[in-house]
């Protein structure tokens, strides 16, 4: 029989326990898991019952392994059913790809992939279309993070809100993005950067954050032209910026990104000026 809670706090990247006691807990939780569980997150492209990954389930559930485990098993099917060939096809996501609003920039400064959004670009889609959307951008999160042998596991989010007008507003999608991060990417977000918001989207704001996670709402950053240097220059080399956010790199679809990572042309993502327009 399972137990409910694991008896210490495992945190990411800090150890509290020695590895043996960790390591045991770890095999704790993954003895309580349905043994299919694994098969179903390899085939969905995800790495499986790694101890990473039970991990990442256990301190966003916070240590509760009863409900860790069901949420891991729901996510499992859920990619099974939605990434069945391992990783979602362009064809599949073409209207949204069509925005040009996605861009997989490349690394910060400590290792961790850098996604922006171009929201001025965002035309409103059915939730079922940009949840899918959504995967296909945080899936190539995930693939580029592991090319770099010392990632640990997290990426970066911003949202360039510079020019939002009534037409890129969209409850539906702000709240998908971060629905598709608590129930199938946990643990993977270090920081949600949100630049130069307009008035209106402090509206959309305003609804969509009592449904955001506390511990995830605490890594959403306002950011402001003026804090360009002291805040997104501190984190994030100007080489993968675009100019617009005072870098002196370009901006690179996710589409084209999705084309280097398996071509393994990988390089050009820590050198930044990447040859690319937005």
């Amino acid at each position: 029989m399972c137990g409910t809670y694991v008896t210490a706090v495992i945190t990411m990247g800090q150890q509290l326990q020695t590895d043996t006691e960790i390591l045991e807990e770890l095999k704790h939780f993954h003895d309580c898991i349905d043994p299919s569980v694994d098969s179903k997150l390899r085939a969905g492209g995800e790495e499986g019952l790694t101890n990473q990954t039970l991990r990442r389930w256990l301190v966003a559930r916070k240590m509760n392994i009863q409900v860790a485990k069901a949420d891991l098993e729901k996510h499992a099917d859920w990619r099974s059913v939605h990434v069945p060939n391992g990783r979602i096809c362009e064809e599949e996501v073409q209207d949204n790809l069509d925005d040009k609003k996605n861009f997989l920039q490349g690394f910060d400064k400590h290792g961790n992939p850098v996604m922006i959004v171009y929201v001025a670009r965002h035309v409103p889609k059915k939730l079922e279309s940009i949840s899918k959307y959504i995967c296909y951008c945080l899936d190539s999160c995930e693939r580029l993070g592991q090319t770099n042998p010392n990632w640990g596991g997290k990426y970066i989010g911003m949202l360039y809100l510079t020019g939002m007008t009534l037409a890129n507003y969209d409850v539906t999608g702000l709240r998908a993005i971060f629905d598709m991060l608590q129930n199938h990417f946990p643990e993977r977000l270090e920081c949600m950067y949100l630049y130069d918001a307009p008035m209106i989207f402090y509206a959309l704001w305003k609804v969509v954050s009592p449904f955001v996670d506390p511990v995830t709402r605490k890594k959403v950053v306002f950011v402001y032209p003026k804090d360009v240097e002291t805040v997104l220059h501190a984190s994030i080399p100007k080489e993968i910026l675009p100019a617009e956010l005072g870098g002196t790199g370009q901006w690179l679809k996710v589409k084209s990104a999705w084309e280097l990572i398996l071509e393994g042309s990988v390089d050009v993502f820590t050198q930044g000026g990447h040859g690319a327009t937005a």
